[in-house]
């Protein structure tokens, strides 16, 4: 995978301006569109959750209205069950009373139970029945139970012990059944007495949420996950919706009939149902709808427009760039003429950068045809000045030989002290003036300063006290040339020259795992910290035509790099010293191409 990174990369490199200016467009537009694609499909996400939460919202509210108005209805079972008139006639109601008492107790009775129902308006009628198997019936439709379900409804109200029950609508009609037990809590005997039972008008109940209009903005539904309860009357569509509803509470689009409705639903408290809030989609994203078509359409036809416009763009600038490279072709084969002639001359060259690179390189070919020309004719003029100053220079080699005849001469009359001398100055002056090798092997710069303390030490005898301690090991090690002497002849100039006592000079190194450092200290006067500082800065000359500290530095650095060089430590009259950092190994390659 990296190698293919880096092939692409390389051909992309190589590729003409038009072409990068191409894909980069192309590169901008496809990520722009795609960044408002999912941007938007993120902001679409939010608004179905707010979506969501609203129409939950609204769900919640209507279904706890009906679920309220249920938990009336199982308060007012209770009431009844203990009202003690109704606890009373159901007592003295019993197979031994005469016809008149059972009329007045069912009269009474029927009465009672009409003082309950008119309170709620949602009751269809309210059924008692007692041991005696005789019914009291109120409210304002009367509602009959087929004898087996009311049988099935007794048998489970008696099992509920006194609990409220719950019947699921049966058939067309949307009536919900609640019936409890009723006991005799007289004297805390517990004996039956009869059943109640109410039934409730879910119809009624639920179109009154809506004030008895139909919802434009979708369908209330009541389901039980396997059939539609509310509406009974109702298109195909909603059954499908109905069965489509998942057992955890949520949201979900879901494509039935043909259209896309948005599904809001929670589950109830008293039953296996789920209120069900199904708007249609297509009718509240429509205009969502519209505006992702047309957001796709615009960023495609944006897309060919820019890249229409972008590629006309590079050809602007790549036509007149090509023409100047191969121009540049002609000047490189040398041929000024052609140049200006075939590739420089346009007629639309404009004031941008471009237009100014071509009349600048057409100036500079004039101007290079001209210096050619015109250096043609001096070539010879200078190689003839060059030949001539060759020839006054001094032959080094008439230096040596003259050197070595005073050598021969001292020796011939036992002059030891000028042989001595006049051997290491010869030393000296070869070095010196061959500038081959800008590196050379520690071995070699330490017999520089040796056959300078030669000299040095003539002249001062024994006011100078130099001693050399450098590990062997260093020896091969190749350091820039004339790096120790001239550091040797400072110490002598600042420290000795201004010394009555004895001047003691000392070279020494400390090796370390991957770099050394050679010392070159003196107990001469020292410098004052101001002194010091413009040193540092390189700000102090040398005397005479000696190589400074900084030219010692900078040879330094070229060779070896910024972590290496030379550094001062110096106090008022507690002497200097010098200190050069190296690498101890560069390895043999790295000393060749630079000893080269």
């Amino acid at each position: 995978m990296k190698k293919f990174f880096h092939l692409l990369k390389k051909n992309y490199a190589n590729l003409q301006i038009k072409y990068k200016l191409f894909i980069l467009v192309s590169w901008i537009m496809i990520s722009s569109l795609l960044f408002t694609f999912f941007g938007l499909q993120y902001a679409f996400q939010n608004y179905d959750e707010q979506i969501y939460s609203k129409s939950s919202q609204v769900l919640s509210t209507s279904s706890n209205i009906i679920e309220n108005e249920l938990q009336k209805m199982e308060d007012l079972s209770y009431n009844i069950l203990t009202d003690p008139q109704i606890q009373q006639y159901l007592s003295s109601n019993s197979g031994k009373s005469t016809e008149y008492e059972k009329y007045r107790i069912h009269t009474n009775m029927v009465d009672k139970l009409l003082s309950y129902v008119n309170n709620e308006k949602y009751i269809q009628s309210l059924i008692l029945i007692d041991t005696n198997g005789e019914e009291y019936i109120a409210g304002p439709r009367h509602f009959t139970l087929p004898t087996d379900q009311k049988r099935k409804i007794i048998r489970e109200a008696i099992i509920a012990d006194g609990k409220n029950i719950w019947v699921n609508p049966q058939g067309e009609d949307f009536t919900i059944v609640t019936a409890r037990e009723i006991r005799q809590y007289k004297n805390l005997t517990f004996e039956p007495l009869g059943t109640l039972i109410i039934n409730i008008n879910m119809d009624k109940l639920v179109s009154s949420l809506f004030g008895g209009s139909s919802k434009k903005d979708g369908e209330f539904l009541i389901t039980n996950n396997q059939e539609l309860i509310y509406p009974k009357e109702s298109a195909g569509f909603l059954q499908e919706i109905a069965l489509s509803i998942k057992e955890k509470p949520g949201y979900q689009i879901k494509k039935i009939a043909g259209k896309n409705y948005f599904l809001v639903h929670i589950n109830s408290h008293y039953f296996d149902w789920s209120y069900v809030n199904a708007i249609p989609f297509n009718e509240i994203f429509k205009n969502i709808s519209l505006i992702k078509t047309v957001l796709i359409l615009i960023f495609i036809l944006m897309f060919f427009i820019v890249t229409i416009l972008g590629i006309r763009f590079a050809r602007n600038i790549t036509i007149p760039l090509e023409n100047l490279v191969k121009g540049m072709q002609y000047v490189q084969n040398g041929d000024f003429k052609e140049a200006q002639k075939g590739f420089l001359k346009s007629s639309f060259l404009s004031e941008d950068e471009v237009g100014k690179l071509h009349k600048n390189f057409q100036s500079m070919t004039q101007q290079i045809d001209e210096l050619v020309n015109e250096n043609l004719s001096k070539q010879l003029t200078i190689k003839e000045t060059e030949f001539k100053a060759l020839q006054a220079q001094i032959n080094p080699h008439f230096l040596y030989n003259t050197l070595e005849s005073i050598n021969w001469l001292a020796k011939m009359n036992d002059q030891d002290q000028i042989s001595k001398m006049v051997e290491a100055l010869g030393f000296l002056l070869r070095n010196s003036i061959s500038l081959k090798k800008r590196l050379i092997p520690m071995e070699d710069e330490l017999n520089i300063v040796k056959n300078y303390i030669v000299i040095q030490k003539y002249r001062f005898d024994e006011r100078l006290d130099f001693k050399m301690q450098v590990d062997s090991d260093l020896f091969d090690v190749y350091i820039p040339k004339l790096t120790l002497q001239p550091l040797v002849e400072n110490a002598i100039h600042y420290a000795l020259e201004n010394m009555v006592d004895v001047c003691k000079i000392r070279i020494y190194s400390d090796l370390y795992q991957d770099r050394f450092q050679l010392i070159v200290e003196d107990n001469g006067p020292g410098m004052e910290p101001a002194f010091l500082e413009k040193l540092r800065k390189g700000e102090v000359k040398t005397r005479g035509q000696g190589i400074g500290l900084s030219n010692i530095n900078e040879r330094i650095k070229l060779s070896f790099g910024n972590d290496y060089g030379v550094k001062i430590e110096s106090e008022p009259n507690n002497g200097t010293k010098i200190i050069i950092v190296l690498p101890y190994d560069r390895g043999e390659k790295h000393v060749q191409s630079n000893v080269g």
